[in-house]
């Protein structure tokens, strides 16, 4: 009964190194995006006007961030076996200084080879190091009983990032300063991860959860859950049902999230909504989220990831329900943008808890190792299937990633939760 109480309190009093670990999670999401996914619709454009590389090169550069999404799937493995034996802090500081570095030949490169080859890097490295590898570790270990609650907080970086960064692009102007900057911020932060990011809240005093227990309960309580968390081998997580059904299940929502969001304003303007509208629309979208991704978290932590997940996939067919019926009224255009906006931030943290909450505080890292790379397998698939079915017929593409979606809510309710302690 304690147990159940804990697991439902959605008071978000994490304490002094909680609320710091928290905030440093949310800039890793933050720089993530900004990476990876959030400025693909500025970079392509205003680099091929800087250097003259024509309007093939905006494909180009979509095409490439697709490979790199795809290599991620093998990095995954990589750089989960590297976090499990140099801990979080060590991978922030290494794929931040990687980043920095690629960042800087990214933004001072002539040679378009040359930058189609950092777009690759640059998205399959912080594509699995900032949004994957750092910070839910970090949230799952720190707090291993609400972890969803925390992630629902921390991952607001992710929509605050859509919501913001076009807008902070824009006003540098210059795609070469804007990009030497980035490299400069991912410096800095490799440098703060040095003394802010921490493995463990025991080696700063702290409790897991903030709970109000001595140190030395708390000692015990780690050493019994390492035992645990060592006993879990490949081959054991592999025969472990809950690994591909969250690796599927929650694949497919991922999948179904990406082909929402990324032709959003394709959509819009495809029913006759002027463009600057459907471009605003998508940015209220992302302010939505940032709201949805502590809905999400709070829903999480109340209910259980396995039942907010279900929830996640019943919200998200209505969402695809609204842009199949689509007509550009207004009333139908606000809607589709709740929907659309409210799940951008769900997705981020019910993958990383649901996998703790079946695997673990320690275990995670293990299970993610075989999780992730499922996930990111069939996530980077929803831009292949309206590659195909093309974006003239997106209710199509919408009605595959309906079924999706209901095999995803089919395979998530198999799930059973707190396989390991």
């Amino acid at each position: 009964m304690e147990e159940a109480t804990f697991m439902n309190n959605t008071k978000s009093n994490f304490g002094k190194w909680g609320w710091a670990m928290i905030i440093y999670c949310g800039i890793s999401y933050y720089m993530a995006a900004v990476l990876s996914t959030d400025t693909l619709n500025w970079y392509p454009a205003a680099f091929a006007s800087l250097r003259g590389w024509g309007e093939g090169f905006v494909n180009l550069c979509n095409t490439m961030a697709g490979l790199g999404g795809w290599i991620g799937v093998a990095a995954a493995i990589i750089f989960s076996i590297m976090a499990a034996k140099k801990g979080s802090r060590f991978m922030a500081v290494f794929g931040n200084v990687i980043c920095g570095i690629l960042c800087i030949i990214f933004a001072t490169t002539k040679n378009m080879g040359v930058f189609l080859t950092m777009v690759v890097c640059l998205t399959f490295v912080a594509g699995n190091i900032q949004l994957n590898v750092v910070p839910n570790n970090i949230m799952n270990i720190w707090f291993p009983r609400k972890k969803g609650l925390a992630l629902g907080w921390a991952s607001m970086g992710l929509p605050i990032c859509t919501a913001t960064i076009v807008l902070i692009l824009n006003i540098i102007g210059n795609p070469q300063t804007a990009y030497i900057i980035i490299g400069i911020a991912c410096f800095v932060v490799a440098v703060l991860s040095i003394f802010w990011a921490k493995d463990t809240p025991e080696e700063v005093g702290a409790t897991p959860d903030n709970e109000p227990i001595d140190m030395e309960q708390a000692m015990i309580q780690k050493e019994k859950q390492e035992a645990a968390a060592a006993k879990m081998t490949t081959q054991v997580i592999a025969k472990d049902k809950n690994t591909w059904l969250i690796g599927f299940g929650h694949g497919f929502l991922w999948m179904t999230t990406i082909g929402l969001v990324s032709n959003f304003v394709t959509k819009l303007i495809m029913v006759g909504t002027a463009p600057t509208l459907a471009v605003t629309m998508l940015t209220v979208a992302a302010v939505i989220g940032i709201i949805g991704s502590y809905i999400w978290g709070w829903l999480d932590q109340k209910f259980g990831t396995k039942n907010a997940s279900i929830i996640y996939g019943v919200w998200y067919l209505i969402a695809l329900l609204l842009m199949v019926f689509q007509n550009g009224s207004m009333g139908l255009i606000v809607l589709a943008t709740i929907f659309v906006g409210f799940g951008i931030g769900g997705i981020g943290n019910l993958i990383p808890s649901i996998i703790g909450t079946c695997f673990g505080r320690f275990g995670f890292i293990q299970a993610n190792r075989l999780i992730a790379p499922v996930n990111t397998a069939i996530r980077s698939t929803a831009l292949v299937i309206i590659g195909i079915i093309g974006v003239e017929h997106l209710n199509t593409a919408y009605m595959v990633f309906f079924a999706f979606s209901v095999l995803a809510i089919i395979l998530i309710s198999f799930i059973k939760p707190k396989t390991y302690e």
